[in-house]
């Protein structure tokens, strides 16, 4: 089997770029290659598409696109891939991030599917929608959007085109031939009702994990790595509070409300605590870790925590609320996002009202003075992990969709 991957970078979202199931096909025996605008690894099969003038020429596409208030209709760079012979010869094409930078028009969708049998793995709302990522509250994306109720939202334009984008994007998916494929439930039910995609047959294929990596690990030696006494209360969480689908807002009146006399740490991934946390500082001790890209040290720290927070007000999957369960934190989630069926709430995590920060405080509260409690979801997420979020059922499922799609079951 001949597989090429299209995305965006080789670097970034490993878990979602294409990379892991390109290297897991390669270690079987089938031929892979993935094809990417910006590529920062240097290895075999990985090849940066277009070269100095397509770049400047993209450039000028894109800027014109922007004036237009347009997105992923106008960029040239793909155009490159129809030129080489790894595309050429190539049995299946699986779109990865195509719309992360713009180099991708989704006027090659129809166009490859024409000739290749294709797969898009669609990891967030936009292709449903006249412009943004996730639309929150807004249902506009089910009947045509225009009127856009907030043109800033990722990703953002100035002028109301959103009309327009939409009846773009369902030109092209309605002339498109391909097979799409999600990882949770909640996506699933949006593609349902996308007037844009819900023609097209979609599969169900969680992300998978490396338990090699992502496992339970000794808490006391966890704690120690980073400073953190053995009998703290720790709570571990993503800080994105210019990201506000992330619940960063949502974490920090939390945390207001909390009335914990007993020493707690809070474990900060990506933004440093000091941007909006500063008023905290008498209550809590923060662990400051930033942008950390080794898993084995994203591994260590979630297995140091009691809990683990992400309640996003917009999620697609929740792929660190995975990493925590497998290292046998419990998480606490928002209800109505994805997050409630990825964790398998109440068996793999606790799910509260949605946007209640007091509901979230309350649980964060009675899981910190329920250590059986803990130690049952701990038990429960790590087995769910296993069972329906490793990396060999996430390879493993792909194969067996593209054999379907060779021997045209599909």
């Amino acid at each position: 089997m001949n597989v090429l991957y299209i995305t965006a970078s080789d670097s970034e979202g490993r878990h979602f770029n294409g990379y892991l199931l390109h290297k897991e096909l390669k270690k079987l025996g089938h031929v892979s290659t993935i094809a990417v605008n910006k590529s920062e690894i240097d290895e075999p099969d990985i090849e940066q598409i277009g070269g100095d003038f397509l770049k400047y020429a993209n450039a000028a596409t894109v800027r014109l696109e922007r004036f237009l208030s347009l997105y992923s209709v106008l960029p040239i760079t793909a155009l490159k891939l129809y030129f080489k012979n790894y595309y050429r010869k190539s049995d299946i094409i699986h779109l990865q991030l195509t719309h992360a930078l713009p180099f991708f028009s989704i006027f090659n969708v129809p166009l490859m599917s024409k000739r290749h049998k294709m797969v898009w793995t669609i990891h967030d709302p936009w292709i449903m929608s006249g412009h943004c990522i996730h639309s929150l509250d807004c249902q506009r994306w089910m009947n045509g959007c225009g009127n856009c109720p907030d043109l800033s939202l990722p990703i953002p334009v100035k002028k109301d085109r959103t009309a327009l984008m939409w009846k773009i994007k369902k030109l092209v998916m309605h002339n498109a031939n391909l097979n799409l494929v999600v990882a949770s439930n909640w996506m699933m039910e949006r593609i349902k009702k996308s007037p844009i995609l819900s023609h097209l047959k979609c599969h169900l294929i969680p992300f998978g994990i490396d338990n090699e990596i992502y496992k339970k690990q000794d808490k006391n030696e966890s704690r120690r790595r980073l400073g953190i006494p053995s009998d703290a209360n720790v709570l571990a969480f993503r800080w994105t509070p210019y990201f506000i689908v992330k619940g960063s807002e949502f974490i920090k009146r939390a945390l207001e409300e909390l009335n914990i006399k007993k020493n707690t740490y809070l474990i900060l991934f990506d933004a440093p605590h000091t941007y909006g946390l500063d008023h905290l500082n008498d209550r809590y001790r923060f662990v400051d870790l930033g942008w950390v890209q080794d898993p084995r040290k994203v591994a260590s720290a979630l297995s140091a925590a009691d809990i683990f927070l992400m309640p996003s007000i917009a999620e697609s999957f929740g792929m660190m609320a995975i990493e925590a369960m497998a290292c046998g934190t419990p998480v606490i989630v928002f209800e109505g996002t994805s997050l409630q069926s990825v964790i398998k709430s109440p068996n793999g995590g606790v799910a509260v009202p949605f946007k209640d920060h007091k509901a979230l405080a309350k649980a964060i509260t009675d899981l910190l003075k329920n250590s059986k409690r803990r130690q049952e979801l701990s038990e429960s997420g790590i087995r769910i992990v296993r069972e329906e979020y490793t990396l060999e059922n996430y390879v493993e499922r792909h194969l067996e969709l593209y054999k379907s799609i060779m021997n045209n079951k599909l």
